[in-house]
């Protein structure tokens, strides 16, 4: 029979951090658990999205105040658009400046052309 002593691990070295006044452990290396990746809360990534209806609404409430879309104080007005925007319709959209810029990008691309092309057979001329 031979005689086997156990492996020792050695025991954890407390070192002084510097900086901060915390102990560090020098514990030998093992396979750290992997670090747990929380989600952000459901309301942080979840995007408004308004229906027609509400759309429509949108576009109303930037007609009723536009002439508080001035210079200087745009970012005022879009504030004032997204709070009465939430009054009325109980929803918060983040940046109606924004939502209202992809509004009229749609419009240019679906609408323009037909009504260009309406305007050209009535003799009219619009600009390109």
């Amino acid at each position: 029979m031979s005689s086997q002593t156990p492996s020792v691990s050695p025991a954890p070295t407390i070192l002084a951090s510097r900086g901060r006044g915390r102990a560090t452990s020098s514990l030998p290396q093992t396979q750290s658990p992997a670090p747990q990746t929380q989600s952000p809360a459901p309301a942080d990534n979840l995007r408004t999205r308004l229906n027609d209806e509400e759309k429509l609404h949108l576009v109303r409430l930037c007609i009723e105040y536009q002439v508080e879309h001035v210079k200087g104080k745009k970012g005022a007005f879009w504030q004032k658009i997204r709070m009465l925007l939430k009054e009325q319709i109980g929803k918060d959209l983040r940046n109606p400046h924004n939502t209202m810029r992809i509004l009229l990008q749609q419009f240019e691309v679906q609408r323009l052309p037909q009504m260009r092309q309406l305007k050209w057979s009535c003799g009219a001329r619009l600009s390109p």
